[in-house]
């Protein structure tokens, strides 16, 4: 598909009734109440910060104002008893030091209730700042540093606002902010002057806007100190929290706005894509098939297969096949519910049906459940597919003779004499091939090894694996004998050739040695053996080593036994104990060790028939699940 074609198709998308009808679902019922819900918590969150604010502030100017005003008293007391005030004497003996006088001097002999002046003045051509005690009597004189380090570090000031100490006619003030050299900035004392001559016993706040910016400024009277304090916070940065929310959400409902669209688009796009896909394959598709409602009724149907035969034409178990598959279409819809629990949505079968003439033709008949309008919940209906395959499974069984063939000439099917040694096998493939690996190996007049291994799967791909790993078991044993050397160059090949999916094969074998009298065993996560002792006692080897092809390499583990006259070895791949009746209740591993432990009496070549019986016994006519291979040997 081009590129025009593709946006064309794109915008289509959005143009559909399904696309509309569900993004404006979305809108209104997702993204329309969070919004709501949204600015409701947003406008609750702002009013509540800014109350919290209010009281906040009122209460923490009160509390600087009073700690100030302590702390002024004690340092002007201090001083005083220390002698650290900068100059002490009479009214007279001020007012004719021009210097000062000259700062106050209008202030200072006009003011009849005042003890306490805050001023600036220069002295030795650096302009600073001032404070001047008057008893009626005598004038002291203190530099105002100790009020600049106050407010700088008032205890009860937050590091982003702006602290104001400013006396009670407002011609001046000290202020928290080093860079105007504690001066009040004359934009801030033009403001401050206005309310300076209020006598503020209770704390005030109010809203001050300047230079296009938001501020709260609180403010109080010194009880004992002619001075008021101000306290500047800017609104800005106390709503950052709201602000940080309010983006926050803002980001958050675009995201559900454009996650609704794309997400409108999708479902749409597929649901005009399986309208397509279904109009083309009633269109064009090259076998039967039909389409039912939810309801079992025949919507669309294709009649005809590749051979032109009609499936109304057609019969299995003495109805049309139509008519089966109206049948089985009704019951499929109607346990759908319980496999949607298992996520299963179709299900196909193989029907052997005939023609009027008797001739046989095999189906392939596959039953899928059908969904439209973004409904993944409830089906619409059944899509039913069918193909004949009559001629696919005529080749296939040929192939699957055909490899049985070959299989058979790769595995033992007879066993050869070995002196002080009896044994016998069985082989049941699950298909005409299996996976199941077993051999035994004559390595010279005294040694013997019997191998079982199993690989994963079945079929003409596991058979193929099987072969592959008894290229390479035999190649190994040809160049060593050490029964671990055969075991982990075993597995390195394992790893190393077989494809991922096949890389795990579980194997064990046993390893007879009439030089040294020793059976050595090596398992590589097989099921183990088990071991019944001319006494009769049982012993079941488990697992020695990790699965061939797990690891790439590893040391193995060999176990030892001594070779002795009537003890016997039984090998069986898991398929064995996995048998399973009508029920589904596997046969299991005991019942296994029991059969063999009671086998005792009889001879080693008439335990296959005795298991065979067994087999069937156990699954009542049931096909077994996998392949199932025994190998029973006895020490004569």
């Amino acid at each position: 598909m081009n590129q025009p074609s593709q946006l064309i198709a794109y915008l289509e998308i959005f143009k559909s009734k399904s696309f509309l009808k569900l993004f404006l679902s979305l809108l209104l019922f997702v993204i329309l109440p969070f919004s709501i819900f949204i600015s409701n918590f947003l406008y609750n969150n702002y009013k509540d910060t800014l109350d919290w604010n209010y009281r906040f502030q009122l209460t923490r100017v009160q509390l600087m104002s009073i700690y100030m005003e302590n702390h002024i008293r004690d340092q002007l007391s201090t001083q005083t008893k220390e002698n650290k005030h900068f100059w002490v004497g009479s009214i007279e003996d001020f007012l004719s030091k021009r210097n000062f006088a000259n700062c106050i001097e209008d202030e200072f002999r006009y003011s009849t209730s005042r003890k306490t002046f805050l001023f600036a003045c220069e002295y030795e051509n650096v302009n600073k700042n001032w404070v001047i005690l008057y008893d009626g009597k005598l004038v002291w004189i203190y530099t105002a540093e100790f009020l600049e380090d106050l407010l700088l570090d008032s205890p009860f000031s937050e590091p982003n606002e702006s602290v104001f100490l400013i006396n009670q006619i407002g011609n001046f003030g000290l202020s928290s902010q080093i860079e105007s050299d504690f001066r009040i900035p004359a934009r801030w004392l033009k403001i401050l002057s206005i309310n300076a001559t209020e006598d503020l016993v209770l704390p005030k706040i109010r809203d001050v806007e300047i230079d296009e910016e938001s501020y709260f400024l609180s403010s109080i009277s010194m009880y004992g100190l002619p001075f008021n304090l101000y306290v500047i916070s800017s609104k800005e940065s106390m709503l950052i929290p709201v602000k940080e929310n309010l983006i926050r959400n803002v980001i958050f409902l675009s995201l559900l706005f454009l996650f609704s669209i794309i997400f409108s688009a999708i479902i749409s796009g597929r649901e005009m894509e399986d309208k397509r896909k279904l109009n083309i394959i009633f269109r064009e598709f090259p076998h039967a098939a039909l389409l039912f409602d939810a309801y079992g009724n025949e919507l669309l149907i294709n009649p005809y297969l590749e051979s032109n035969l009609s499936i109304k034409s057609l019969s299995i178990d003495g109805q049309s096949v139509h008519d089966r598959i109206l049948k089985e279409s009704k019951s499929f819809l109607n346990q759908a519910g319980d496999w949607f629990k298992d996520n299963i949505k179709s299900f196909s079968e193989e029907w052997e049906t005939k023609t009027k003439a008797g001739d046989i033709i095999i189906l392939e008949v596959a039953f899928h459940l059908w969904f439209l309008e973004n409904n993944h919940l409830t089906p619409r209906g059944t899509l039913v597919l069918i193909q004949d395959i009559t001629d696919k499974k005529l080749e296939f069984e040929k192939e699957m003779v055909y490899a049985k063939i070959l299989q058979k000439k790769y595995l033992p099917q007879t066993v050869f004499d070995i002196p002080a040694l009896s044994y016998d096998f069985m082989y049941l493939p699950l298909l005409h091939v299996g996976g199941d690996y077993y051999d035994f190996i004559k390595l010279d007049s005294n040694r013997y090894i019997f191998v079982l291994g199993d690989i994963i799967g079945h079929g003409i791909q596991a058979a193929m694996m099987m072969t592959v790993v008894r290229v390479m078991f035999h190649q190994i044993v040809k160049e060593t004998q050490d029964p671990a050397h055969i075991l982990e160059k075993l597995n390195t090949g394992v790893f190393e050739n077989l494809p991922e999916t096949q890389a795990f094969v579980p194997i064990h074998f046993v390893y007879f040695d009439f030089r040294l009298n020793k059976i050595y065993y090596g398992n590589a996560g097989h099921p183990g053996i088990i071991q019944v002792k001319k006494d009769g006692t049982t012993r079941s080897i488990e697992r020695l080593n990790p699965i061939l092809g797990l690891l790439p390499t590893f040391k193995a583990n060999i176990l030892e036994l001594d070779i002795e006259v009537g003890d016997r070895f039984f090998l069986f791949t898991d398929g064995l104990p996995d048998i399973r009746d009508k029920k589904g209740d596997d046969l299991g591993v005991d019942a296994v060790t029991k059969f063999f432990q009671s086998s005792a009496p009889i001879p080693i070549s008439d335990i296959k028939e005795n298991l065979i019986h067994l087999i069937r016994d156990h699954t009542q006519g049931a096909s077994h699940l996998d392949d199932i291979t025994w190998m029973g040997i006895e020490i004569v």
